[in-house]
């Protein structure tokens, strides 16, 4: 019975570490891009979120619990992470507004 236990909370552990390696992959971009000319979407920024995404959808499907937030969505609310996108997509539409 233990073992069974162990066996179905490891799969949330390394569901959260992809989620935030995911995260780091895109923040990671923009700290260390030096390439403005690039839009985001010509990146893996793109397939990035799409799995962070399906990541949140796979782990809201396997909650028992109602009401209960998975790790991956803590981990999302606690790090403001749709506050940060906005603010990087704001600041990718007004960077390359004036580009052809």
């Amino acid at each position: 019975m233990l073992s069974r236990l162990a066996g179905e909370a490891r799969p949330s552990i390394d569901l959260l570490e992809a989620f935030v390696e995911h995260w780091k992959g895109i923040t990671h971009y923009y700290i260390e891009s030096t390439d403005e000319n690039t839009p985001a979407k010509k990146t893996d920024i793109p397939w990035r979120l799409k799995q962070m995404l399906d990541i949140l959808v796979y782990e809201e499907r396997q909650q028992t619990a109602a009401g209960e937030a998975g790790p991956c969505l803590e981990y999302l609310l606690q790090h403001k992470i749709l506050e940060t996108l906005c603010t990087l997509g704001k600041a990718e539409v007004g960077r390359t507004a004036g580009s052809p």
